[in-house]
This record gives C-alpha cells, structure tokens and sequence, in this order.
C-alpha cells in the first residue's frame, strides 16, 4: 500500500503536466504563431475549455503533497522556498495575462498582455524544469552535491521547455482550423526531435545522478528514452495526419518527467510518508476526488474535441 502513494502522487502530478503543458506551450506559442489578431484569438479559443480545469490537477497534486508527504513538503518549503514562491507568482501572472488580455479592444492593451503570457509561459515552463531536476536529484538538503543538483536542474529546465512547447505546438495542430493547422504543425515537428535528445540525455544521467538505488535510476532511464522514441514518432505522424496520435504522443513525453518523480519518491517511502491513520483518512477522501476528476476530464475533451470554428464559445 505505501507504493500507491507516490504512485498516486507522479500520476496526478503527469496528468497536469498533459493538460496545463498544452496551456503553457501554447503562451509560448503565441507570438510565434499569432501573427494577427485573428490568429491569436484563434489560441486562445482553443485552450479556453480546458484552461481552468487543467489546474485543478495541480491543486490534487498539492493536496496529496501536503497530506501524505508532509516532510517531503516541508523540505521543499525549506530549501526551495524561494523557486516555490517564484513559481506561484509566475502562475497568477499567466493567468491574469489570459483573464486581462481582451477585456478591453485597445491593441496596445492587448499586446502588452500578449508580451506578458508569452514571457511569463516560457519562465513557468522554466520553473517546471528546475523543480523536475531538483526532485530528481532529490530533496534538499543537498549536502555536497550543488554542483551537481544544479546542472540537473539547468538540464531538465530545457527539458521542460521543449516538451511544454512541443506538446503546445502538437495540440494546437489538433485544434486550430483545418485552414491555420499546418503552421502548429509544422512547428511540432521541428520541436520534436530537439525535445526527444535533450530528453532522452537528461533521462540517461540519471543513471549516473547519486541519490536512488540503481534499479530506480535504471527504471527512470528507461521511462525518459521510451518517451524521447515516443516524440521521435510524431513528425511520422503528423505527415500523416494523424493529429490526435501526435498529441497522445507528445502527451506521454510530457507526462514522463512526472512519473519519473514519483519512481524516485517509491525509493526514499519510509522517509517522507505521513503515518499510517493519516492515509487511510486521505485515501478514502481521494477514492472519490480522483475518479471524479479523471471522469470530469474526459468528458470535457470528448465535448470540446473538434476543431475552433466561428460557432466554438470563446471563454478568453
């Protein structure tokens, strides 16, 4: 039973990076592929369904934090307390840049708030990458291994970013008129390759990173290049069409670092787990949060699963 923990907690912590990854590759997207007012209108239409209950996967992925890992939280609290704070400010500017963005027709209004989504999704996609590699690495304390924890981290920021964009640039294909679809598509397939090498190289340090059994690290390893082959496919795909299999795909690659989290988690249990009546409460409550959201989230796909057409509701 100790295994479902952190088994639960890389799995919630995987689906955000799926559904708010698009969000956040998408605002790094915008300047590149809203050229016109139309074509960023375009964007934000096709994020707007899903934009704020992707987030709820993060505030699960909190909730399991602090219940069940309360002293892996309060070392995140104590020795990344300033990234962890960053990232919070970092994501109410997103989204206040998505809320404020067309509250008002005034161009000039509108592409100050454009620079500020654009901006503040590339340094959230950043902060992503730095939290990643600091996980991986393993909580702080560090002691003798800075060096170390922060070229790791350094490699998975860029990591991070590439999948964010990647998998951005894949779900817009999926989404955008049949007519502007060749431009996200196009973009993802020059992203896919960058995105699965530095993957896969960050995902074969690990077996040389201290801070887990070797097992653990060889079974991270196999995830992350498993999922860098996954990205080396979608260019195939996407030549063909196939715009949904290039977004499950790009999707799992996005996912992997997640996953990987909670494989080094498994690794270090009887540290950082609350006790055992703790659980037992927590994981009755989570027996109905979880299926519910994971049922809430399928149905909002499936509703909103076609292409932005002039009769799609704008939310943004």
């Amino acid at each position: 039973m100790e295994l479902l923990w952190p088994i639960l907690l890389g799995l919630l912590f995987a689906g955000y990076f799926v559904v708010d990854g698009f969000d956040i590759g998408a605002g790094m997207l915008l300047r590149r592929l809203g050229g016109t007012e139309y074509e960023r209108r375009v964007m934000l239409t096709s994020i707007g369904p899903f934009f704020l209950g992707n987030e709820v996967w993060l505030v699960a992925v909190g909730g399991v934090l602090a219940g069940a890992f309360p002293v892996m939280k309060d070392h995140l609290l104590g020795g990344l307390y300033l990234l962890i704070v960053a990232g919070l400010l970092i994501w109410v500017v997103r989204d206040a840049a998505i809320w404020f963005r067309s509250r008002r027709p005034s161009p000039r209004w509108r592409r100050g708030w454009d620079t500020m989504l654009t901006s503040s999704s590339w340094v959230f996609a950043v902060f992503w990458g730095l939290l990643v590699g600091a996980l991986l690495t393993g909580p702080p304390p560090l002691t003798g291994r800075w060096l170390v924890a922060g070229l790791d981290a350094a490699l998975w920021a860029v990591v991070m970013v590439l999948l964010f964009a990647t998998h951005g640039a894949a779900f817009l294909s999926a989404r955008y008129p049949a007519s502007l679809a060749a431009g996200p598509a196009g973009l993802a397939v020059r992203l896919a390759r960058p995105a699965a090498v530095t993957l896969g190289f960050a995902s074969l340090v690990q077996l040389v990173v201290p801070g887990a059994g070797f097992g653990t690290r060889a079974l991270m390893a196999a995830l992350g290049v498993l999922a860098a082959a996954a990205l080396l496919a979608v260019p195939a795909v996407l030549s063909r069409s196939g715009y949904g299999v290039a977004v499950a795909l790009t999707a799992f690659a996005t996912a992997s670092p997640a996953v990987m989290v909670g494989i080094r988690l498994a690794g270090s249990m009887p540290e950082v787990t609350a006790d055992a009546a703790t659980l037992r409460v927590l994981g009755g409550f989570l027996v109905v949060v979880v299926p519910v959201l994971a049922i809430m989230q399928a149905w909002m796909w499936w509703t909103f699963r076609r292409r932005v057409d002039a009769g799609t509701v704008v939310f943004f």
